[in-house]
């Protein structure tokens, strides 16, 4: 009898294996749905000192912040060093879009290769310094180094520049 049960549970488990289905996180292309848990979040950095960093999280019911500043909040709301000379350097905005305007940006995301395998820049130094980390229909990526991929980081670079408007900072007298 355990025999075959254990027949049974491995040649279940082959056929599964070997008929060419896909596991759905194989499959880096597929069509978003609307859904308030999904999310991305970009951090884009200009190189050189005390330049403003920028980061956007767009949520899945519309709603977009947008955080700049130099201050280490920006790239790491958790940060601690409180001593950091540009820890007040922060601002942060909110807007709201249409949740189909977010599933779009979503969906134009996808298809540009969000959940393909990150590509590595051939010279992080002088890469664009653009990171994502996203959760669109229950699939996550982050990307520990640059973006890689060109056509993904400018469609990132164009979301970035769709909700950051640079403000004037105010001079201390």
């Amino acid at each position: 009898m355990r025999k075959k049960v254990f027949l049974l549970i491995f040649g279940s488990l082959s056929a599964v294996l070997f008929c060419g289905c896909m596991s759905p996180m194989e499959n880096p292309y597929f069509t978003v749905e609307e859904s308030g848990l999904n999310w991305v979040d970009i951090r884009h950095y200009e190189l050189g000192k005390n330049k403003p960093r920028v980061r956007i999280r767009l949520d899945g019911n519309g709603i977009v912040t947008v955080r700049e500043g130099t201050s280490p909040l920006v790239g790491n709301p958790f940060a601690k060093n409180v001593d950091n000379l540009q820890w007040n350097d922060i601002r942060e905005s909110r807007v709201t879009i249409p949740r189909e305007e977010a599933v779009f940006l979503f969906q134009a995301l996808v298809d540009k290769g969000l959940f393909e395998k990150p590509k590595k820049p051939d010279d992080i130094e002088k890469a664009n310094q653009i990171y994502v980390s996203a959760n669109i229909q229950n699939k996550t990526v982050t990307y520990v180094d640059p973006v890689g991929d060109p056509d993904l980081a400018e469609q990132l670079t164009t979301i970035v520049w769709m909700f950051y408007h640079p403000q004037p900072r105010k001079r201390r007298e």
